[in-house]
């Protein structure tokens, strides 16, 4: 480990332990409080337990498990290494916050998926004929943590030019 880098792997380690515990609170909340109901919070926005046994948007829940599980198991240890890698790299603040994320999100839904055999999704959002598929806050943690991210290099960059 080189010089300097213990404050980045705090920050990385604080905010993917943070979001994995508020990841997996809500994930138990959810199946205490949503079995055989949903609550509409706002027009657009439901709790609604759904368990998935795919990626992303149900993606591969139909697949042999020979293909799914090593896909599902392998790709946020995965994710997990290289945001680890890349924050000790960068030796920034933002970038270890952001991958801290990333890296929480990523615990939490291989939490499900090794322990469980499926990820808990509990958000819903819908407007009129539009629909989102349920998401957790393991999903938003990665999202949002992706979206500042690009954002912060889109800035970074019209500000030099």
């Amino acid at each position: 480990m080189g010089k300097g880098t213990g404050i980045y792997l705090l920050i990385y380690g604080l905010t993917a332990l943070g979001v994995l515990a508020l990841d997996l609170y809500t994930k138990s909340l959810a199946e205490v409080h949503l079995v055989d109901k949903s609550l509409t919070l706002l027009p657009f926005l439901h709790l609604l337990l759904v368990y998935n046994r795919g990626v992303a948007f149900g993606l591969f829940s139909e697949a042999p498990d020979f293909i799914r599980l090593p896909l599902l198991l392998l790709t946020p240890l995965l994710a997990l290494i290289l945001t680890l890698m890349y924050t000790l790299r960068s030796k920034n603040y933002s970038t270890a916050l952001l991958m801290g994320m990333v890296g929480g999100g990523a615990l939490g839904n291989f939490y499900d998926r090794a322990l469980l055999g499926h990820v808990r999704d509990f958000i819903y959002l819908s407007f009129g004929s539009l629909s989102w598929p349920a998401f957790n806050l393991a999903d938003a943690s990665i999202s949002t943590a992706i979206v500042l991210f690009l954002l912060r290099g889109l800035l970074d960059k019209s500000g030099k030019g």
